[in-house]
């Protein structure tokens, strides 16, 4: 082997372990635990148990009787509610929760990303979050339901440019609809699919309360 052929394949392999070394970094996980399961509930296909750690990509499944929560850090839990379907994109890099179908709740106290901020994306919304409560529900490819149940959240639809920051200290619900042309319609929706309780009992279960009288302002 001359020392031009040696070269090359030096060069090649530094690039190849470059590339590998960066696409692990990417996924690395963050301490995300399933805290609670009860029903038909799956990671991957494969059944949940309490206790094990979510990783970037897992896709969690609950079926018809499932519901499973989720702890990142200390201070932010997600309730994923029956007959669902979560993308887990979360790792030192990305940040990014895709609801393909059914409930997602959430109280979050901590940032827990580099970005300062996590996105919750459904069909048809975005909702850009840093650290408050919410419910979103993806009814279909064409309709979500998400409320800003104390916080402030940036909102806008999936294809569109127009991005909204939406303030409630007692839930603000919206609908996200898309209409024939396939653009995303905006309506208001009211409080629909959860409660106080709920939220406040997620938020208890990570030694938090909601003061419900005014935004959070994390």
């Amino acid at each position: 082997m001359n020392r031009k052929t040696f070269a090359s394949i030096l060069i090649l392999l530094i690039a190849v372990l470059g590339i590998h070394c960066k696409k692990s970094e990417s996924k690395h996980a963050i301490d995300a635990t399933i805290v609670f399961v009860e029903g038909t509930v799956t990671v991957n296909n494969v059944q949940a148990n309490k206790g094990a750690s979510l990783h970037y990509g897992d896709v969690i499944k609950t079926g018809e009787d499932g519901i499973c929560r989720v702890q990142i850090g200390s201070k932010n839990i997600l309730q994923i509610g029956k007959s669902s379907e979560l993308l887990f994109n979360i790792s030192d890099v990305e940040h990014t929760l895709q609801l393909n179908k059914g409930w997602l709740g959430g109280v979050t106290k901590k940032i827990f990303t580099k970005q300062g901020k996590y996105l919750v994306k459904t069909p048809t919304v975005v909702a850009s979050i840093r650290g408050t409560s919410f419910c979103v529900v993806a009814q279909s490819n064409d309709t979500s339901y998400f409320c800003v149940c104390n916080g402030t959240i940036n909102l806008k639809g999936n294809n569109s440019e127009q991005e909204e920051d939406v303030t409630a200290a007692h839930h603000k619900g919206l609908w996200f609809e898309k209409d024939k042309t396939g653009n995303v319609v905006v309506k208001e929706a009211g409080l629909l699919f959860h409660d106080d309780k709920g939220l406040e009992q997620l938020a208890q279960s990570i030694n938090e309360t909601i003061d419900w009288t005014k935004p959070d302002t994390m």
